[in-house]
């Protein structure tokens, strides 16, 4: 299968912005930043290869991937907000594809496994030693592997949480590592939800290998419109303005006490957030990583 690589040149002061527009309409997980200043800024090094620095540019460059069909509305999207920004470089976007298998060995020669406090997320194809708990991952096109720093405050949140018995919903679920990670700490069931039926089929294939599938319901939808109930606690890792969006639908599946952790909100978005949550929501914690904000916020008992 073939992607779009989309690559948009920008200065440094504008890249964190311009990824996170990529961030809203590209797969998770893919945008990445090159800046050849931060090859020089890197201290360790006392010799740098001419190599190093073929992936760069004078500018800097945010790449992107999205499915080929989805390239002339995600060209769209970029080209409306890029026409709001001022002194950002010459924002050019250029378009190339990817084979998809090919793309997908790389980055799985890239993927270890990871740790965290209570749980090893490894992925499928590799073995780990170790006491903890561990998350088999197979994140085909790269639909969430822990790494980025969205995703990291989501787990450190699951961790610290009394997930026992607890029932939990995963608004966006791409690889189903959030969910799946909350059966694995104890949670009696989750339901886990994406738009994106390729990214449903990863997560229900990682259920299966982790022997979590009689635990979780894993369904294509527009986020909230296939669970049912309410649910004692709800990750949403998405961006603010889809949190922003989907504000109606997660008050329609919690209760008194729920506890919502929202996260994937660049920091100059966290007020907006908050304020709008704040409307019917205590915010009980804040963190931060680089650009990125996670709030955990409990309902208020009426």
């Amino acid at each position: 299968m073939l992607y779009s690589e989309l690559t948009v040149r920008t200065n440094r002061q504008s890249a964190e912005l311009v990824a996170y527009f990529l961030e809203e309409v590209c797969l998770p997980d893919g945008v990445s930043i090159y800046d050849i200043n931060d090859l020089y800024d890197n201290p360790s090094w006392d010799y740098m290869d001419d190599v190093a620095e073929r992936p760069y540019d004078k500018e800097v460059l945010v790449k992107g991937y999205c499915n080929t069909e989805d390239t002339d509305s995600v060209l769209d999207f970029l080209r409306q907000k890029f026409a709001t920004l001022e002194g950002a470089g010459s924002l050019d976007i250029t378009v190339g594809t990817v084979d998809g298998e090919a793309w997908v060995a790389t980055w799985q020669a890239t993927f270890k496994p990871i740790e965290t406090e209570k749980i090893v997320i490894c992925p499928e194809w590799q073995t780990v030693t170790t006491d903890k708990k561990v998350l088999l991952l197979d994140t085909g096109v790269a639909f969430g592997t822990g790494q980025h720093e969205t995703t990291s405050m989501c787990l450190e949140y699951a961790e610290q949480l009394d997930l026992g018995g607890k029932r939990v919903l995963d608004v966006g679920c791409g690889s189903g590592i959030l969910g799946l990670s909350a059966l694995l700490l104890g949670a009696e069931h989750a339901e886990l939800v994406d738009i994106d039926q390729q990214a449903v089929d990863i997560a229900r294939h990682n259920a299966e290998i982790n022997g979590l599938d009689g635990k979780a319901t894993i369904e294509q939808g527009n986020l909230t419109e296939k669970t049912s109930g309410t649910f004692d606690v709800v990750f949403a890792n998405l961006t603010a303005d889809i949190l922003a969006g989907l504000f109606e639908d997660i008050v329609s599946v919690v209760h008194d006490g729920t506890v919502v952790i929202l996260s994937g909100i660049i920091d100059f978005k966290a007020d907006y957030v908050k304020e709008m949550y704040g409307r019917l929501f205590t915010v009980v914690d804040e963190r931060a990583k680089g650009e990125w904000c996670a709030l955990e916020l409990v309902l208020r008992r009426h």
